[in-house]
């Protein structure tokens, strides 16, 4: 990665942002590589398992995706992904296909951001 790169990573941490950039240092052992490898990976996985979980219909693979998502979110720092995951978690115990409206949205944000710090 290009120093530039890291440069933009590691200046963009604000409170409301949707990844805690210092729970990410914190993670990656302050590693600036590891840390845009985490991003791109969780960027790719998290893409995939919204779309294995939208045709996915066996619930107990469905919730497996979303926990397997809410460990992912912790690990960079993606706080209101894994509450989405937490609260989605909750509702398909009892409802098997609860809408997942709100986990969409909070990881399109959490990768926006990503795209932001990477790309931009």
């Amino acid at each position: 990665m290009a120093p530039s790169s890291m440069a933009r990573v590691a200046g963009r941490a604000s409170p409301e942002a949707p990844i805690d950039l210092v729970q990410l240092a914190t993670n990656t052992l302050g590693n600036r590589d590891l840390e845009v490898q985490v991003l791109h990976l969780f960027k790719s996985q998290s893409r995939l398992t919204l779309e294995r979980l939208e045709s996915e219909t066996d619930t107990a693979a469905r919730m497996d995706l979303v926990h397997t998502l809410k460990g992912s979110a912790r690990a960079i720092g993606a706080q209101r992904v894994a509450t989405a995951c937490e609260s989605l978690e909750g509702n398909m115990k009892t409802v098997a296909d609860a809408p997942t409206e709100r986990l969409v949205a909070a990881v399109d944000e959490a990768n926006g951001y990503i795209c932001d710090l990477l790309e931009g």
